[in-house]
């Protein structure tokens, strides 16, 4: 074996190492379903937000989003503004579950709901979204796992021996340890995520020769048209937006004709990862902190500043930079690559190897930086480990405890919580391998069922008019919705459906909210009730009297609710075409103003708008800060004595 490989194989025995000894080390510490789960809802600040950050963003941002931004170029980069997107919908929805957490003792999203709605059926139904999520979402993290350690390790290593590897390490040092486990393990990975993502991006940089070179590179691909991404329209394809909203034919992934990164696209899909946002997982983390005001601070500084900032300027910058590497022959053919160092082959099937072989770069100068590079990447790649446990949490207590074990105890639960860890790796492991779909269309999936969860948190947080029958409804038809236009809905029903997926360039998750919102109205309509409406209404009554909104901070809401219509429609909605041009011509780089792509300029401007934004609403208007008012909490695990 070559240095590169032994290398390969130490730091990542080591990485591992450190994993499993922080798991056997927390495994006595743990002495309630509450530690954990939840490290008995006192999380402190910097733990919370670099495992909310790394757990939401690392999977995504080390590998899916480049991957894509190298595909299809700066229209999917605009998908870039989920960073401010993402904290938006915390804005909306994480202080009033926290605050209800706090007080009722709820453990788990679907203990919440269930009680919240005295329905069994919508506890179950928040479990399946649970699972309908999380499972895919995970496999997406086996699989690219795999690959990673497949491409690095020169195929010494399959990549289903190294997914086992990787779930089977995860599922140990979480069986252990469960929460204790993360807050040490995934504080460090955050640390090399973002130091991974950074050193990436300066390679790019230094392989393309530099930001001047970089920019001067792409304003000749925006000239290349034949063939190029197989988009038949006279726009420039790589650095414009083709429009508002088409029908397009999907031939494969993101990849078509007719060029699917519309504007309905673009707001659409940075909606689906809303998702991860809305997940019952995600708010399991919501739970865990001690203080709304770490929610706060993770939102503004963490979410929207610095995970924003590695997205406008080194991961963008990998994704479009690469293109100029060698990695797509159309490119190479036109004359316009500046070198040959990715294989030819990874546009436009293997786009996801991309961060891998960039790395694997390292390995023929550095075994030390290549080492450290794949911990990087690993860290990454682990970092989603939070979802093992908050799915294990949500099925064993609102699954076996609620319907099988009714007198679970807490020594059980934390074992039964431990069988089902490893079942859920196994089920998601299956799933990576089981399923005729693309990465995209896995994630896609995951992430347009999570986003089924809007509507119950609108009705507990502000819609006390919504019933239980209206929101099991909505979310059974918007489960069906998401099949019907999502990819894996077209692998499953391909010889039923006879549309493509995502029609007219309008996300799964989209459509799926929308019949969703439609029937949970209907039908709640014609079942009001009442005593369930004063049932409900009492979670409102508490949330409205510690909500603590200054009389001042009321007269802002217009106010607050134009500025954040106004970014939306920018940022995201009609009102970005008119960024395609609008700092300069994409195939004149010498009218680009500030040196790049009118595109880039515009995505920066709208972050670091979005970032005020965030801070108006979440600090200034007091969506994320703590009240005056302290949360008397009636018992710190609902378990089994609250009778929803």
């Amino acid at each position: 074996m070559s240095g590169k490989i032994y290398s390969l194989i130490f730091f990542i025995g080591l990485f591992w190492f450190f994993c499993l000894y922080v798991g056997f080390k927390n495994e006595k510490k743990i002495v309630s379903p509450v530690d954990f789960f939840l490290f008995g809802r006192q999380l402190p600040g910097w733990s919370y937000a670099a495992i909310f950050t790394s757990t939401i963003f690392a999977l995504w941002i080390f590998f899916i989003h480049p991957s894509l931004i190298f595909l299809n170029g700066f229209p999917f980069a605009v998908t870039s503004l989920f960073v401010i997107a993402l904290p938006l919908i915390g804005a909306l929805f994480s202080k009033r579950q926290w605050m209800l957490s706090k007080r009722y003792g709820f453990v788990t999203p679907s203990e919440m709901f269930g009680t919240y709605f005295k329905s069994e059926i919508v506890r179950a139904l928040i479990v399946l979204i649970t699972l309908g999520f999380a499972i895919p979402f995970i496999s997406i993290q086996l699989s690219l796992g795999g690959l990673l350690i497949s491409i690095l390790s020169d195929n010494i290593i399959g990549s289903g021996s190294a997914a086992l590897l990787i779930g089977g390490v995860i599922s140990i040092y979480l069986a252990l340890g469960g929460i204790r486990s993360i807050i040490y393990i995934d504080s460090v990975q955050f640390l090399f995520f973002v130091f991974g993502i950074i050193c990436i991006g300066f390679i790019t940089y230094d392989l393309v020769g530099g930001w001047d070179l970089l920019n001067e590179s792409l304003s000749r691909i925006s000239n290349v048209k034949e063939n190029l991404f197989n988009i038949k329209e006279s726009y420039k394809s790589y650095l414009a937006v083709p429009g508002t909203i088409k029908t397009v034919n999907i031939v494969n992934d993101s990849f078509s004709y007719g060029g699917i990164w519309t504007i309905s696209m673009i707001l659409t899909f940075v909606f689906a990862l809303c998702g991860i946002q809305m997940s019952p997982n995600a708010s399991m983390l919501i739970f865990s902190s001690k203080d709304v005001n770490t929610i706060g601070s993770q939102q503004i500084w963490f979410s929207g500043f610095l995970i924003g900032f590695l997205l406008m300027f080194f991961t963008i910058a990998i994704g479009v930079g690469s293109i100029l590497l060698g990695g797509n022959s159309i490119i190479n053919e036109s004359g316009n690559n500046l070198s040959n160092v990715l294989p030819s082959g990874i546009f436009p099937n293997e786009i996801y190897s991309l961060v891998p072989h960039l790395i694997n770069l390292i390995g023929e100068y550095s075994f030390i930086f290549f080492g450290i590079l794949v911990v990087c990447a690993l860290a990454a790649i682990q970092s989603v480990s939070a979802f093992y446990l908050s799915t294990s949490a949500i099925f064993t207590r609102d699954i076996l405890k609620r319907f099988f074990i009714r007198g679970m105890n807490n020594k059980e639960q934390i074992f039964f919580s431990r069988i089902v860890l490893l079942f859920i790796f196994i089920f998601a492991l299956s799933f990576s391998v089981g399923i005729d779909a693309s990465i995209l269309d896995i994630g896609s999936f995951s992430l347009a069922i999570a986003c089924q969860m809007f509507v119950p948190l609108l009705a507990i947080c502000y819609i006390p008019w919504f019933t239980k029958q209206g929101v099991s409804f909505g979310i059974v038809v918007g489960i069906i919705a998401v099949f019907l236009t999502d990819g894996v809905g077209q692998v499953i029903f391909r010889d039923v459906i006879i549309w493509n997926k995502w029609p007219l360039t309008i996300h799964s998750s989209f459509w799926g909210v929308f019949f969703n919102l439609i029937g949970t109205i209907t039908i709640s309509f014609i079942t009001q009730e009442n005593k369930e409406n004063n049932h409900r209404q009492k979670f409102h009554d508490f949330i409205n009297d510690h909500k603590d909104y200054s009389i001042w901070r009321r007269s802002l809401k217009p106010s607050a609710w134009i500025v954040f219509v106004a970014w939306i429609f920018f940022a995201l909605g009609p009102g970005l075409i008119i960024s395609n041009q609008l700092f300069g011509n994409p195939s004149n780089v010498e009218s680009w103003s500030f040196g790049m792509p009118s595109l880039w300029v515009w995505k920066v401007i709208f972050w670091l708008l979005g970032i005020l934004l965030i801070w108006f609403l979440s600090s200034k208007m007091e969506m994320s800060t703590s009240t005056s008012k302290t949360i008397v909490s009636q018992t710190d695990d609902i378990g089994g004595s609250f009778k929803g």
